[in-house]
């Protein structure tokens, strides 16, 4: 029986990463943790644990006094914050965690570094601008015509303050706004291209510098898309699997190995294509799973939770084809509702029925 310790627990990424271990043959005592006693009280954990915010003090001491109190073997934080505050910490936990190195956290953790890495590694990549003056976003978009712009903060997750504008003065506005009313400088933006093309997640778990199973997924709709300016978000309410092997050939291998030399832990990237297909990353969430990690975990052979808990702990991890795919498998979410996983024999079943409804 082993002991693991989930951030994030009650939320929606922490609850579906519970979930996921749950469908692991592994024998697991789950505890979860969280700074919100609410959410703590909701969360599906064997053990529900309140700690104090990441960015607190006394928070990494909290922790060890935890783990060292349960016999925790392992930590799996499952937030940006909690990600980089452990990393910037591991000398000090006592028990097993699974992280890429800290330095490629920190530039992960900073869209700006991130880009540079790329530039340096030739990773596919829109054109983008760190601002570091009102007239920089005009300079910008002189030398890139396009209709349209992408305009996003340089740290966070969860599209928080993306959208795209057309004009330098739409993008003054939006900027202008998140300044006054939630406490951003201008300084932390980044203006790019806008990619108009499809949209990937990738999600995967690397050891020792190889690859140990890796999923993709295409968005189709967006999780509250049309409450955002943008109508985009980063979270899908639809999904389906697919495999582009050229894509993660020439871009993803070459944009995980571009920005850390020996890929260990999870390395989960975002991708947009342009006009012409050519995907681009656009994103890198580093040392954590993402939100819908339920299509990554309950199609294909491999449960990559499992996969995680198996590299971090040092059991037997026998995957025979690191790059898993189940065809025809969609992920559908709405508010308040499980996420549900239909294979294409299920989903063609139950909207056949449908039609057949509607037409009678």
């Amino acid at each position: 029986m082993h002991k693991v310790l989930v951030t994030g627990a009650g939320g929606g990424g922490g609850e579906n990463l519970i979930t996921s271990l749950r469908l692991s043959p592994l024998e697991l005592v789950i505890y979860g943790s969280n700074m919100d006693k609410h959410l703590v009280a909701k969360t599906s954990a064997d053990v529900a644990l309140q700690l104090p915010a990441a960015n607190d003090p006394t928070y990494i001491r909290q922790m060890r006094k935890l783990i060292l109190e349960n016999g925790i073997e392992l930590v799996i934080p499952n937030n940006d914050t909690e990600v980089g505050v452990i990393s910037a910490n591991r000398d000090q936990m006592p028990c097993a965690i699974f992280l890429p190195p800290d330095e490629t956290i920190r530039n992960c953790h900073d869209k700006l570094a991130m880009h540079r890495c790329f530039v340096e590694a030739d990773v596919p990549q829109a054109q983008f601008l760190g601002i570091t003056e009102w007239d920089d976003i005009e300079r910008f978009m002189a030398s890139h015509p396009a209709d349209r712009y992408w305009i996003r903060p340089r740290k966070g997750s969860g599209s928080r303050g993306a959208t795209w504008v057309r004009n330098a003065e739409q993008a003054r506005h939006w900027i202008d706004l998140w300044c006054d009313l939630r406490g951003f400088a201008l300084t932390d933006f980044i203006v790019s291209e806008f990619l108009p093309g499809r949209d990937y997640a990738f999600q995967s778990v690397w050891k020792d510098g190889e690859m140990v199973v890796g999923k993709m997924i295409e968005r189709l709709s967006y999780f509250f898309g049309q409450n955002m300016l943008s109508g985009m978000s980063s979270s899908p309410s639809i999904a389906r699997t697919l495999l582009d092997r050229e894509t993660f050939e020439n871009v993803i291998v070459k944009a995980i190995r571009g920005i850390c030399k020996r890929p260990h832990g999870n390395f989960n990237l975002d991708l947009k294509g342009r006009a012409d297909g050519a995907m681009c990353v656009t994103e890198l969430n580093i040392g954590r799973f993402c939100m819908i990690t339920p299509i990554f975990d309950r199609t294909g052979k491999y449960n990559t939770a499992e996969m995680h808990v198996r590299c971090a702990l040092g059991l037997n991890v026998d995957v025979h084809d690191p790059l898993d795919y189940e065809d025809g498998c969609y992920l559908i979410r709405e508010l308040d509702t499980l996420p549900t996983i239909l294979r294409a024999e299920e989903f063609a079943a139950k909207t056949q029925g449908l039609a057949t409804a509607y037409n009678t």
